[in-house]
């Protein structure tokens, strides 16, 4: 009888410690089985934000144009736009109002300013490419009179030869007209106040830009070759003018862009009947100062000033323009 007891005694202490041991194991098990289900789930969490955080080395044509619009919305690509470093893309359109108001003193002759609006349209096309017409109407008010007519039309076609790399700049050129639409000074050979430069113009130019954070450099070159006509039976034949112009646009915010800019022209001499007219060559020179400041996503407001530094030039000049993306 005693040997019964002590050995039901022995075989339940046994089983007691087996089945502590069991519940141990299951806590041990259902511990490491969580830990897994935890770290699988933070990896599937990691592969569903990926995409949006990586750099895709080859992104989709529509995320590729997405952010492409998220950058041309910011001042300092839509400054830059203005400046002919930059092209719109293909469907893209732009609508620019502007006003502006010229003057020259005394100091270099009769008093004289002028005051005009223009209405520009700028249109990306493909390959690259950009057509832009501009329609000035003016106001001019010399110590001869004054006339308020249509001034001369412009039209260009620019096109990106090259982007912008890590060693590179970009480098757009472009093939411009001028036509001779406004007023003439002497319609009928009698003189009158002109609205227009009387000449036809046809312009090249390459303009090259670079990225250095927080600011855009440009630069560029230009000539232009005016053709000679008959005025009151003279041939005349205005000088031809290179072109030199350097800048900088600084991006002061997301939405509001600083720029400054040097233009400079050396026209060569006018000839009259073939023959040079003395000291008609000249150099021109002007400081420009300008900022511009997003309104909305598809508006931006464009405040500019230049500066007279040499030449027949206005002293100053300031025009604002309103250039809407559509």
């Amino acid at each position: 009888m005693i040997w019964s007891i002590a050995i039901a005694g022995l075989l339940l202490g046994v089983a007691g410690a087996a089945a502590a041991q069991t519940v141990e194991e299951l806590k041990r098990a259902i511990e490491e089985r969580d830990a897994v289900i935890l770290e699988l789930k933070r990896k599937v969490e990691a592969l569903e934000r990926g995409p949006s955080l990586r750099a895709s080395p080859a992104p989709s044509a529509p995320a590729q144009a997405a952010e492409d619009d998220e950058d041309l919305s910011r001042a300092l690509e839509r400054t830059l736009v203005q400046q002919g470093g930059l092209l719109l893309r293909p469907s893209t359109y732009e609508l620019q109002p502007e006003a502006s108001y010229a003057n020259w003193d005394r100091s270099r002759g009769p008093m004289r300013y002028v005051a005009g609006t223009s209405l520009s349209l700028r249109a990306g096309l493909p390959w690259e490419s950009q057509f832009q017409l501009r329609v000035p109407y003016v106001h001019v008010s010399t110590a001869a009179g004054s006339a308020t007519a249509l001034g001369d039309i412009e039209l260009s076609l620019s096109k990106q030869l090259a982007r912008e790399s890590a060693g590179w700049p970009g480098l757009i050129a472009s093939l411009g007209w001028i036509g001779r639409t406004g007023r003439d000074g002497f319609d009928g050979g009698v003189p009158s106040v002109p609205t227009g430069g009387g000449f036809n113009v046809l312009q090249g130019g390459l303009t090259v830009v670079k990225r250095s954070d927080p600011l855009m450099l440009y630069g560029g070159i230009s000539y232009a070759a005016a053709f000679s006509r008959q005025v009151s039976g003279t041939e005349v034949a205005p000088g031809n003018t290179f072109g030199l112009r350097l800048g900088t646009i600084l991006a002061a915010s997301p939405d509001t862009a600083l720029n400054l800019g040097l233009n400079l022209g050396f026209v060569r001499a006018t000839r009259l009947n073939g023959q040079t007219v003395p000291d008609s060559d000249t150099v021109l020179g002007t400081l420009q100062i300008g900022v511009g400041t997003v309104l909305s996503r598809n508006v931006l407001l464009n405040v500019s000033g230049d500066v007279r530094l040499t030449g027949n030039v206005p002293n100053f000049r300031l025009s604002v323009s309103l250039p809407i993306r559509f």
